[in-house]
């Protein structure tokens, strides 16, 4: 008997695991292939049924919603609900606009199986939405039909129902679907239509009860079973889930217990294996991907369900609204590049794959992934702290003083969740942080920065004289440099440009033509440290450093000018007085 049980449960997880190797083929491919291996599989229901939620929720985004009309009418119920669970919520409020979308969908799919469904196990769910997209009229027998039923439907003559355009039938939130009136009210007289063929009775049971739905209350119970049904799978509420980016020091890491013994061959084929929709954004060369191709079979399954955890408590704590596959990716990537992140730091910047593959095996990956993050939030805090006390706020100038560098790189730590200004290098103005590299030179960036702020605290401006042009540090040291020297008083207003034009002259003047221009722009050095009283070792590097970037600036964009061909309008170093157009 014992022999029996233990090859049937063999044949079972070796059925599992079959099943599984074709789900991850279907993940992996483009869209067109993917439809077509779902539906020219052996058995297409029995494979449609065995994808986890989530990762044939992807699919339908991946493929697209109508495309995988004929996959949906063979999915299980349950796996409707999730769908429904995460796509008509808008935070706290059903989203009626997306309600008709995903219904339409799903009626498109199955219309009578959608009805007896919805009916018996989420009746709530349609009288809403039903109450918020017409109004329901009931003709006594012995009444004649009023004048003004002439837009009002009727299948029965007894109950009459009508789609009216007003205010207080329209959701807020219909503003995303302009054209959702017409689609809400056909697919409704569809529905009904049908379930009235279906069974009279409860298509009147139905109407009846719509008319007595108290919304708020319904929409809130909604909510609520909508969260346990989501905390199942992981996703927590959005103010539990925020404990993922909590910072975790190595030392306070858990470890995993020793000697774990997952093995594929043990496994339960009863209790669900874990998603893999993820699975192909683990790519490329970084140390995580290197070490997971490190990882044998028998521990994938843990890090997978470990993996797909963490995701979902990034779109909770995110508040991602999962609408589009693309919404999904952008959890998985900052998944992956935390964890990137995270071990690096671990291995205090050796990028070796064995050793990625041993602290994987020895720590989680949510323990991992918040050690990524701690590096982020550090240069947030200190940012944060700075900018407390800055010039910036103090004098209350924007962040685009700082200039476009400095601007990024500082708008980017002020973020909710930090992010790195990676200025379009690979496609994005900012993406998450993913590796040392990152952090070292965001926070090289951020301590010119503050070095930056610290001199320019030294000066006493009155910045509310700026009058035209734009105001950035660049423009502030420089203008009061030139004023300074041409004796004239040192506020923001203009430089008239015949008077510039002397000091311009002055500027690249020299008596050394390998070196043009360094012996008057030194004089800038020496103009700061006579106005602020610091000495050069108080500035520090990293302001001498961005001194010597601006002085190098200079000498690229005007040294080769000449001065009596200058134009206000392209010396943006310069506050200067432009030339009126005539007119």
């Amino acid at each position: 008997m014992d022999h029996n049980t233990d090859y049937q449960l063999a044949n079972l997880q070796k059925r599992e695991l079959k099943l599984r190797a074709q789900r991850h083929d279907i993940l992996i491919s483009d869209p067109e292939k993917a439809l077509d291996m779902i539906l020219g599989a052996p058995s297409p229901a029995t494979l449609i049924q065995s994808f986890p939620d989530q990762d044939l929720y992807y699919l339908m985004h991946k493929i697209g919603p109508y495309d995988f009309i004929p996959v949906l009418s063979m999915a299980r119920s349950d796996q409707w609900e999730y769908i429904l669970d995460v796509e008509v919520w808008d935070n706290d409020r059903l989203h009626t606009g997306i309600m008709t979308k995903t219904l339409d969908v799903l009626f498109q799919a199955a219309p009578e199986r959608l009805l007896r469904w919805i009916i018996k196990e989420k009746p709530d769910f349609l009288e809403f939405y039903l109450f918020k997209n017409m109004t329901i009229a009931i003709r006594e027998h012995d009444e004649f039909p009023p004048e003004d039923f002439d837009d009002y439907i009727t299948i029965d003559d007894k109950f009459y129902f009508r789609f009216p355009d007003r205010p207080e039938l329209m959701d807020e939130a219909e503003d995303f679907f302009p054209e959702n009136n017409e689609e809400a009210s056909e697919l409704i007289e569809k529905m009904l239509k049908k379930l009235a063929e279906m069974d009279l009775s409860v298509f009147h049971g139905l109407l009846l009860e719509t008319c007595a739905v108290l919304t708020s209350e319904t929409e809130e119970e909604q909510y609520r079973l909508k969260n346990l049904r989501l905390a199942e799978k992981g996703f927590l509420p959005p103010h539990e889930a925020i404990g993922i980016y909590q910072p975790t020091k190595l030392s306070s890491f858990r470890k995993r217990p020793e000697n774990p013994s997952f093995k594929s061959e043990s496994f339960d084929p009863e209790i669900p294996l874990p998603p893999q929709y993820f699975s192909a954004f683990i790519e490329g060369d970084d140390l995580f991907v290197s070490a997971m191709k490190l990882v044998g079979p028998e521990f994938s399954l843990q890090l997978e369900s470990e993996l797909a955890a963490l995701i979902n408590k990034i779109i909770s704590a995110d508040r991602i609204r999962l609408r589009e596959k693309e919404d999904l990716e952008k959890a998985v990537l900052k998944a992956r590049d935390y964890i990137n992140l995270g071990l690096e730091v671990i291995l205090k910047g050796r990028l070796n794959p064995e050793l990625a593959r041993d602290a994987i095996q020895e720590y989680f990956l949510e323990d991992i992934f918040r050690t990524g993050s701690r590096a982020g939030i550090v240069l947030k805090t200190k940012a944060v702290n700075w900018f407390k006390q800055s010039f910036l706020k103090e004098k209350r100038l924007p962040l685009s003083f700082l200039g476009e560098t400095y601007l990024g790189v500082v708008g980017g730590l002020f973020l909710d969740r930090p992010l790195y200004h990676d200025n379009y290098a690979a496609g994005q103005l900012y993406r998450n942080f993913k590796s040392i590299p990152d952090i070292t030179r965001t926070g090289l960036l951020l301590d010119q920065v503050i070095a930056l702020d610290a001199v320019l605290t030294k000066f006493t401006v009155d910045v509310s004289s700026f009058e035209e042009g734009i105001l950035t540090y660049k423009t502030l040291l420089l203008t009061l440099w030139a004023k300074s020297r041409l004796k004239l008083p040192p506020d923001l207003r203009p430089i008239d440009t015949r008077s510039f034009k002397k000091f311009f002259a002055a500027l690249f003047s020299t008596p050394d033509s390998e070196k043009p221009g360094r012996i008057q722009l030194s004089d800038l050095l020496i103009w700061i440290t006579e106005t602020t009283g610091m000495s050069e070792a108080d500035m520090g590097k990293e302001f001498q450093g961005i001194l010597s970037d601006l002085i190098k600036e200079l000498e690229t964009e005007y040294s080769g000018v000449d001065p009596d061909k200058i134009d206000p309008r392209f010396i943006p170093h310069f506050l200067l007085k432009k030339k009126k157009e005539k007119g």
